[in-house]
C-alpha cells in the first residue's frame, strides 16, 4: 500500500485538483479530503459514500467549576491534551489545544 499526503498550501493553488487526479490514476484508491474549510474533492470524484459518522466541534470547552467533581475523567479522555490540572488541583482547558470535541462536557455520562 502506498500513501500520498498533501498537508498544506495556500488556498486556491489546486491541491484538491492534483489529489483528485492522482486518485483517478491510482484507482482503486481510498481518499480522505480533510480540508477544514472546503472539503470539495467529492465534487470532482463523485465517490460512493461508505458511511457517515457524527462530528462535533466549533467551540472551545469550558469546565464549569460548580459542576466539576475533580474526577479527572476529562483529563484522561481528552485526546488533544487540552485539559490540564492546575497547581490548585483544578482542571482547566488550554484554549490553544482544544478542538471542541465536547468529551469533557459535564453533561456526558462517563
Amino acid at each position: 500500500m502506498k500513501e500520498i499526503v498533501v498537508v498544506s498550501g495556500k488556498g486556491g493553488t489546486g491541491k484538491t485538483s492534483v489529489c483528485a487526479s492522482l486518485a483517478v490514476l491510482a484507482a482503486p484508491a481510498v481518499v480522505a479530503d480533510c480540508d477544514v474549510d472546503a472539503a470539495d474533492m467529492h465534487l470532482l470524484l463523485s465517490p460512493e459514500v461508505g458511511g457517515e459518522v457524527e462530528f462535533r466541534s466549533g467551540h472551545s470547552a469550558v469546565i464549569d467549576p460548580a459542576k466539576c467533581t475533580a474526577c479527572g475523567k476529562c483529563l484522561e479522555l481528552c485526546r488533544f491534551g487540552a485539559v490540564v490540572k492546575s497547581a490548585e488541583d483544578r482542571y482547566l482547558i488550554d484554549p490553544v489545544g482544544c478542538e471542541g470535541c465536547s468529551v469533557c462536557d459535564a453533561s456526558l455520562s462517563f
